[in-house]
């Protein structure tokens, strides 16, 4: 609700009700701004999880990776080995871009071994803003 201090302190002049005026609208006006940025509020996969890593079984060729975000118009999801300065090495394994059923990749991936960081980056529906998240994958 805007309340038109301006008007109401009219016949007093002052100049301090045109501010508050103002402030009030802008803030109104803000509220009412719809949140388009997009968020990653949670990436798991179909494995257990033991000590912040998901293990990967032996004798097991695919894996399914979810994502839980919002305002999200594509999420790709990229492989990483572990260590420093590894980010050059990330391979694209996959991406979705209906999310209606939720975000998700399956990835068949034969029989590797895994201990690697895998990143999910969700892209905004409003084309300029990302989110990323990490898990970490291993094979015992």
């Amino acid at each position: 609700m805007c309340i038109d201090v301006y008007k109401l302190n009219a016949t007093k002049g002052s100049k301090k009700s045109l501010y508050a005026h103002k402030a009030i609208s802008t803030s109104i006006n803000q509220a009412k701004q719809i949140n388009t940025r997009t968020e990653l509020l949670r990436v798991y996969t179909d494995f257990m999880e033991e000590s912040n890593w998901w293990v990967v079984p032996e004798n097991v060729s695919m894996m399914t990776i979810y994502a839980e975000a919002e305002n999200t118009e594509t999420v790709l999801f990229w492989i990483a080995p572990t260590g420093t300065e590894t980010g050059s090495e990330r391979k694209l394994i996959g991406y979705d871009i209906d999310g209606t059923d939720g975000w998700s990749y399956t990835w068949e991936f034969g029989s590797r071994t895994f201990h690697d960081h895998i990143q999910v980056q969700a892209l905004g529906i409003d084309g300029s803003t990302q989110a990323n998240m990490y898990i970490n994958v291993h094979t015992p």
